[in-house]
């Protein structure tokens, strides 16, 4: 029997002031409808099985339609689940797999509808409340429900992972495990997606379930942005699994499956930005958070925007898949729960898409009631409509018992029915065999968490002892093991949370040295032998002051910061509890458990790290930051005086102050591009050294500038990745570079510690240098294209079909040819006709289009002649504000990929302002992945050459360099790369001179574009 996806649209509370975008209506238990209000959309009304209305204070904020606003039924925590939560559990209790889908803007409630509020610091975190509570979501009260049911042989196992980009990080795994997406995804035996190198948890009480969670949430990726105070950078997703035995068949186990998908938001990269925020309560207790605006420092921005770039390729595909499906159910050539093909290349289809086919699927949309929102409201109407109309063919799953399971619960109904049959006479003897089951119950649940989960649990604790141990061996403990110690300590710090908290310097001896040789030996590159200590006072406990400490910290031989401030040789300053240290670049954060304030929290990660970058910054740019504030206050007196006297601007005057306030904008990106690059080159070299040690010379980096169409000129940031065996090299963002860089520390670390151990160990394929580096899809290229003759129904001329893709980097040459087509259409849904042309009034021109539909087929078929083998491909462009991405080629191994894309556009009405924008140039850009070609030789303890590196060599610690800083230096290449801005102001110009010289090129289109122009013209003369 084939269902429907059952799909929820919620809108969330107002955040600001605005006209009312939606009106929610329940018509009758499955039947739901929203229509869209004060809209320009032509359709408006759309029909799922739920509509959901949580504006609750829509009063305080509502400028239109107060009376429709009043009329809408609230629907809070408690009436989501009594609508579905029932539902969900019967079929989890039915041995099914159920599919929890949120989808939706971020801030818009996707979170909050699954789950309830989550953040650690809220006092309403459902993990936080042990009986139900009214800001649960739906998974708070499915798990309380069934851990309330449990019975005798029931198992409950957990996993929590979240995706970001293209690696997956096992939140509850406290070594810190993360791989590349494609590691260890596979079917189970049910067909159902899996990662198996992810650790399963097997909970006994719903206790275990919040406290897992709590602890893996903190780990999870979020940043700021103006859409919400804690934005999810990826897609998360846990699972829940129970197993429960089969009433009339007890050697078999009903396996339900619950997977909670909590994707990240579907924004437009371009439209994020890093945010502050203002907590705010209010009188009744609501608590809210006020955005204040962006973040001071744009490369946070920056960041957020690329790594959106990639996050939405991903949700784009799901997209692709729902339309895909939906038009393939629509022409009935698609069986229930069968799935197209393609739309594998990223995460969330991989693993999700033929698992929730076979499951029981709720979609969870959530939308914003404001007018500003309304795009991003009917971009997921649009997408939730799509997968309404999925047909699912829902499948169960079962296991087998073990025979240690068959016979410990044979063994409780015996004496069940011992204690029944004793408690119905005069009770004697009911007392003992009570405890006696209660024993066997105990034994029965330690059974179960001894299966596979269990074992996975074991080899994970196995392999966190090594670890220990090997740690231990160079003065280093791992927090896991730690955590109720009472001595001070140094913890590492890292923006990224995930990566926080990992390691633990003890601080017990009365000097503790850091560097070779000393009593911590820290496997940093830049931490040199006597490179800091820490002396060690004993203090009678009750002269103990505000000012306490027993700890003093002594500079060395090597670079070590204190609060910000660099400490010289043989310096001495006492450590204060949250004291900030760097060491070798590596962030520290001083502890001292019996003596920490109660009532302070420690500098956040991401300010303590922002601190330490400042102090680098200032060291080597004090003589600019004195002049820097010598201008200012200059430029303050001057506007004082000027104040003073009344003085009355002149236009000239105006016109200065708008190009002064252009130029403090434009010193102030750049001064953000100089720290960005001061902070990458130390790790593009110490990279350098790593990946030689590693057997990868054949790698290098290099930090370059490319230009964009920022208004000021301002250059981006990224780091070229060079491949010194096929000169082949690839542009990445930062992020990615940092990303990497880390993880191959990890590796390297990890390297080292087998080798000192004379055990083996090998780094995977997918986390190998090369690969990991140099296998990254980046931007090769754009193809320009004057779309001025779509005005005048005009196909692309056969001699314009092949476009040149210039290289986004100097020197900006020729990589190859994009094949692209524009063909006119009577309507969305016409077939192509070679003869067909839109019927444009000569007498009037462009203008005859003013009101009137407009509509084309673009076909972007195949690259050619592209200069590097490429593995992965596509094509993105943005026409009239809506983004547009091809389908991802896979395993190409070819200079020319083919794309055989097709996309219909459509105007329903024609204004001037799309006139206007069919006058401006559209840019096609072609992003690619190049083929790796894995040398023969791994990166292991089997290589002889790595062994020797490692051995001879200084070694890089796993999580070390935390702080997105780095050593002082690199000003020669600063002066080089500030030469190459220059390099591309001019070559800027030159473009802009090079598109005007092909408008008015001789190209057939361009001239039969200008023969209607001339007929126009006479005609109206």
């Amino acid at each position: 029997m084939s269902v429907s996806i059952k799909v929820a649209i919620r809108c969330r509370p107002f955040v600001k002031e605005d006209k009312l975008g939606v009106e929610m209506t329940q018509n009758s238990e499955e039947e739901g409808e929203v229509q869209l209000l004060n809209s320009d959309y032509t359709t408006n009304r759309f029909a799922f099985t739920y509509s959901w209305w949580t504006a609750f204070n829509y009063e305080r904020y509502v400028q239109s339609d107060e009376a429709i606003c009043k009329r809408m039924k609230f629907v809070g925590q408690e009436d989501v689940y009594n609508s579905v939560g029932q539902k969900i559990k019967a079929d989890l209790m039915d041995g099914n797999p159920v599919v929890l889908f949120a989808y939706g803007l971020s801030g818009s409630g996707k979170t909050f509808t699954v789950f309830g509020p989550d953040a650690a610091d809220s006092p309403d975190a459902w993990f936080k409340h042990d009986k139900p509570h009214p800001q649960w979501g739906v998974f708070p009260h499915l798990a309380y429900d069934m851990f309330n049911e449990k019975q005798d042989g029931w198992k409950f196992t957990m996993k929590y992972f979240q995706n970001v980009v293209d690696i997956v990080r096992d939140l509850m795994s406290p070594m810190v495990k993360e791989q590349s997406y494609k590691s260890g995804m596979r079917k189970d035996k049910d067909g159902f997606m899996d990662i198996e190198w992810c650790e399963g948890t097997v909970l006994k009480t719903w206790d275990d379930l919040r406290e897992q969670f709590q602890k893996s949430n903190e780990k999870k990726a979020i940043s700021p942005t103006q859409f919400n105070h804690q934005s999810t950078r990826g897609h998360c997703i846990m699972t829940l699994e129970v197993e429960m035995p089969m009433v009339d068949n007890p050697s078999l186990k009903q396996k339900g499956r619950v997977y909670v998908c909590d994707l990240a938001g579907t924004e437009p990269a371009g439209d994020i930005f890093y945010a502050l925020y203002e907590k705010k309560t209010f009188p009744n207790g609501d608590v809210e958070h006020i955005l204040k605006g962006p973040h001071k420092d744009q490369r946070k921005t920056k960041e957020l925007q690329d790594q959106g770039k990639k996050i939405n390729l991903s949700l784009s595909e799901m997209a692709q898949f729902f339309m895909k499906m939906a038009e393939a159910v629509k022409k009935k050539t698609l069986k229930p729960g069968k799935s197209i093909p393609g739309c594998n290349s990223y995460f969330l289809c991989k693993y999700l898409k033929d698992t929730m086919l076979q499951a029981r699927t709720y979609l969870f949309c959530a939308i914003r009631p404001e007018v500003q929102f309304l795009n991003y409201t009917f971009a997921t109407l649009g997408f939730a409509k799509n997968a309404s109309v999925i047909k699912l063919a829902p499948k169960k799953a079962t296991v087998e018992a073990s025979a240690g399971e068959l016979k410990l619960m044979a063994e409780l109904a015996e004496l069940k029915a011992l204690v029944a049959e004793l408690q119905s006479g005069d009770g004697a003897g009911s007392e003992d065999i009570a405890a006696l089951l209660a024993q066997k119950q105990a034994a029965l649940a330690n059974q179960l968490a001894g299966g596979d989960a269990g074992s996975a649990k074991s080899n994970n604790e196995a392999e966190m002892k090594q670890q220990a141990e090997e740690y231990g061996r160079r003065g280093i403990s791992l927090s896991h093991f730690e955590k109720g110690t009472k001595e001070p300590y140094f913890v590492n710090l890292d923006e990224d949370p995930f990566r926080s908290n990992r390691f633990m310097y003890l601080l017990t001896k009365d000097v503790t040295v850091f560097g070779p040789g000393g009593d911590i030996k820290p496997l940093a590159l830049s931490v040199v032998k006597g490179h800091c200590s820490v002396e060690r006072h004993e203090n009678d406990k009750t002269e103990i002051t505000e000012a306490f400490t027993n700890c003093t910290l002594v500079g060395g031989a090597g670079e070590t910061i204190h609060n910000g401030k660099k400490l010289d040789k043989d310096a001495r300053i006492a450590l204060k509890p949250f004291d900030r240290v760097a060491i070798g670049g590596e962030l520290l954060l001083y502890r001292h458990p019996e003596f920490d304030p109660k009532d302070q929290e420690p500098m956040s990660a991401s300010n303590a790290i922002e601190e330490y970058q400042k102090s680098l910054a200032e060291a080597d740019n004090e003589q600019k930051r004195q002049m820097d504030e010598r201008m200012k206050a200059f430029e303050a007196e001057k506007d004082e005086w000027r104040k003073q006297q009344g003085l009355v601007k002149t236009q000239e005057e105006q016109d200065a102050i708008e190009n002064a306030k252009a130029k403090e904008e434009h010193d102030r990106a750049m001064a953000a591009v100089d720290r960005e690059i001061l902070e990458l080159l130390p790790k593009t070299k110490e990279l350098k050294k790593i990946v030689g040690l590693l057997d990868r010379d054949q790698l290098s980096f290099d930090v370059t500038l490319q230009r964009t169409d920022d208004p000021l000129g301002v250059p981006t940031v990224k780091v070229k990745v060079i491949n010194g065996l096929t000169d082949e090299s690839i542009i990445i963002d930062p992020f990615e570079f940092i990303k990497s860089y880390s993880i191959v520390k990890d590796e390297t670390s990890r390297l080292s510690m087998a080798i000192e151990s004379g055990r083996e160990y090998e780094v995977s394929e997918l986390n190998d240098p090369l690969k990991i580096l140099f296998d990254n899809t980046f931007q090769l290229g754009t193809c320009t294209i004057f779309p001025e003759y779509l005005i005048y129904g005009l196909s692309t001329d056969e001699d314009e079909v092949n476009t040149d893709i210039k290289n986004c980097s100097a020197p900006y040459n020729n990589v190859g040819k994009l094949e692209v087509t524009w063909v006119p259409l009577e309507t969305p849904d016409s077939e192509e006709d070679p003869d067909y042309a839109p019927d444009i009034d000569d007498d009037i021109g462009p203008a005859d289009l003013l009101g009137k539909p407009w509509t084309y087929k673009i076909k972007i078929s195949s690259c050619s002649a592209l200069p590097i083998t490429v593995d992965e491909c596509y094509v993105q462009y943005t026409f009239n504000g809506v983004e547009y991405t091809t389908e991802t080629l896979n395993e190409q191994d070819t200079h020319n990929p083919a794309f055989e894309y097709t996309c219909v556009h459509h105007v329903e009405s024609v204004d001037q302002e799309f006139l206007d924008y069919l006058m401006t140039p559209l840019e096609i850009n072609l992003y690619c992945s190049p083929a790796v070609r894995q040398p023969k030789t791994k990166v292991s303890t089997t290589n002889s050459a790595v062994v020797k590196n490692l051995t001879a060599g200084v070694m890089v610690a796993e999580g070390g360099g935390a702080s997105r800083g780095g050593g002082g230096g690199g000003d020669a290449e600063l002066e080089r790369l500030r030469a190459r801005v220059a390099e591309l102001e001019t070559e800027n110009a030159r473009l802009i001179q090079e598109n005007e010289k092909l408008k008015a090129g001789g190209s057939a289109v361009v001239k039969g574009l200008e023969a209607a122009k001339a007929l126009d013209t006479s005609i109206n003369a």
